[in-house]
C-alpha cells in the first residue's frame, strides 16, 4: 500500500508536526508512505518538495496581500487563505503511483483546483482536517461566525470584500468536493468538535467523518527531560514555572491576554507568583515582567525539555482543534489547565492532575490555575500518571493504526 500525504510544511507549525508524526508512524508499521510539501525542514528521502507556478505565486500573492491581508478586521488575526494559489499535483510521480492520496493542511500548496483535480483521479483520498477551512470561505477558524453552516458570503473578518473573493473561495470548494460532488473523498478529524463542525457544514455534510486523534512523539516527551529543561531555563530550586506556547503568541484566538489578565488576578492573591515561560513568538506580546521567553525551538529535544521543565501548562485558546501543546505536555507529566473550547475536552476530561474553565471565563481561569499551584507536590507526584495516560490514549502507533485500518477498508471497496 502506497500513501502520499500532502501539507504545505514538512514538520515547521502543529499541523504539519501532526502529518509528519502520522507519516512516520506509518512508515516504521510498515505502510510506503511519503510526503510532497511546499516547504521541508529534514532531507528526508521520503520527503519531497512541489513547486508552484512563478506567474500564478505573484499573482495570487498581490490578491492575499490587498485584499485579504491589508484588509483584516478585529474580528481575528488567525490566517485568512484565499484558496487559489497551489501547485498541480495531481501530475506528480509519486501521485500517479499512489494508491491512497491523505491531505493535511494544504493552503498554498493546493489550491481548491488543484483538490478537485486529486478526486479527479479516482483515487481515495482521505482529507484529515487541523481547523476549519476546508468547509469555510476562507477562514481558518470561524471566530463565531456561523455562515459554513449555510453558505459563506460577506466575511466578519474582512473589512470589505468588493470582489467576492469569500463567495468565490466557498462556491468553488462546492463544486469541487460538495454534497454533490463526485469523488471518494473520507473526512477525518483529530476531535470530536471537528467532527461535529464538519458534519454541520454545507460543504462536508453527508460525507463519511471519522475521529481519530493525534498521536504525540512519546520517544521525545517524557518526564525524565525535566532535570535538563530546568537547567537550561535557569529555574530556581523548588520555583514554580507555568508555561504557555503558541507558534505566535500575538495570535488572538491562542488567549495570551486572557493568560495575563488571570495571572494578574492570581499575583494579587498570592504571596508568590509562578515564572510565566512562553514559548513560541513573543515579539507582538507585552511579556509580564520576570518572563521568559524562548522563541520558536526547532530543536525538538530542547523543546521537550521547556515542557517537562514546566509545573503546569496553561491553554486559554478560544478556538482550537486538538492542541499538540496539551498532548506533549501530558506526554512530559506537565498538569494542564485551559479552556473548555474545541478539542480540549477530549483530552483533559478525564486526564489525571488536570483542570478545564469555561471559554473565555478569566475568573475561572485564574481560579483553576490558583487550585492546581495550591498543590503544586500533588502536581509533581502525579507526572509518571499523567504521563502514562498519554502514552495509553495518543501513542502513534494507535494513530497509525486506525488510520491504516480506514486506508485498507477505503481501497478494498475501491
Amino acid at each position: 500500500m502506497r500513501v502520499v500525504h500532502l501539507s504545505t510544511n514538512e514538520q515547521a507549525g502543529g499541523a504539519a508536526r501532526a502529518a509528519h508524526g502520522l507519516h512516520a508512524a506509518l512508515r516504521e508499521a510498515g505502510v510506503d508512505s511519503r510526503m510532497l510539501v511546499l516547504e521541508r525542514q529534514s532531507d528526508d528521502a521520503s520527503v519531497a518538495t512541489v513547486a508552484r507556478d512563478p506567474l500564478d505565486e505573484g499573482a495570487w500573492r498581490t490578491i492575499d496581500e490587498r485584499w485579504i491581508a491589508a484588509n483584516r478586521t478585529a474580528v481575528s488575526n488567525t490566517m485568512f487563505s484565499s484558496g487559489g494559489l497551489g501547485a498541480d499535483i495531481s501530475a506528480h510521480p509519486w501521485i500517479a503511483g499512489a494508491d491512497l492520496v491523505n491531505l493535511h493542511w494544504i493552503a498554498g500548496l493546493a489550491s481548491v483546483e488543484s483538490v478537485a483535480a486529486l478526486l479527479a483521479l479516482g483515487k481515495p483520498v482521505v482529507w484529515t482536517l487541523h481547523d476549519e477551512w476546508a468547509y469555510t470561505g476562507g477562514c481558518h477558524y470561524a471566530s463565531g461566525c456561523p455562515a459554513w453552516r449555510t453558505g459563506c458570503a460577506r466575511c466578519p473578518q474582512l473589512a470589505e470584500d468588493p470582489h467576492g473573493l469569500v463567495a468565490w473561495q466557498f462556491a468553488g470548494k462546492r463544486a469541487a468536493y460538495g454534497p454533490q460532488a463526485t469523488g471518494n473523498l473520507v473526512v477525518a478529524t483529530p476531535s470530536r468538535w471537528l467532527s461535529s463542525r464538519a458534519g454541520e457544514s454545507a460543504l462536508l455534510a453527508g460525507r463519511r467523518i471519522e475521529t481519530i486523534p493525534y498521536g504525540v512523539d512519546l520517544a521525545t516527551f517524557s518526564p525524565e527531560r525535566r532535570e535538563a529543561g530546568r537547567r537550561r531555563l535557569g529555574l530556581a530550586e523548588g520555583e514554580a514555572a507555568l508555561l504557555f506556547s503558541a507558534d505566535a503568541a500575538g495570535e488572538r484566538r491562542k488567549g495570551f491576554a486572557e493568560l495575563v489578565t488571570a495571572l494578574g488576578a492570581l499575583e494579587a492573591r498570592a504571596s508568590s507568583a509562578p515564572r510565566l515561560v512562553v514559548l513560541g513568538d513573543a515579539g507582538q506580546v507585552a511579556l509580564p515582567a520576570g518572563a521568559i521567553a524562548t522563541g520558536r525551538l526547532a530543536d525538538r529535544v530542547a523543546l521537550a525539555e521547556v515542557v517537562a521543565a514546566s509545573d503546569l501548562y496553561v491553554l486559554p485558546s478560544l478556538e482550537d482543534n486538538l492542541p499538540n501543546g496539551i498532548l506533549e505536555a501530558m506526554a512530559a507529566g506537565t498538569a494542564c489547565v485551559a479552556f473548555d473550547a474545541g478539542g480540549v475536552p477530549d483530552m483533559l476530561a478525564e486526564a489525571p492532575a488536570c483542570a478545564m474553565a469555561p471559554v473565555g471565563d478569566v475568573a475561572a481561569l485564574a481560579a483553576a490555575i490558583a487550585r492546581a499551584l495550591g498543590r503544586i507536590g500533588e502536581l509533581r507526584a502525579a507526572r509518571p500518571a499523567l504521563s502514562a495516560f498519554a502514552r495509553a490514549r495518543y501513542a502513534p502507533e494507535r494513530q497509525a493504526g486506525r488510520y491504516r485500518a480506514l486506508y485498507e477498508e477505503l481501497l478494498g471497496r475501491a
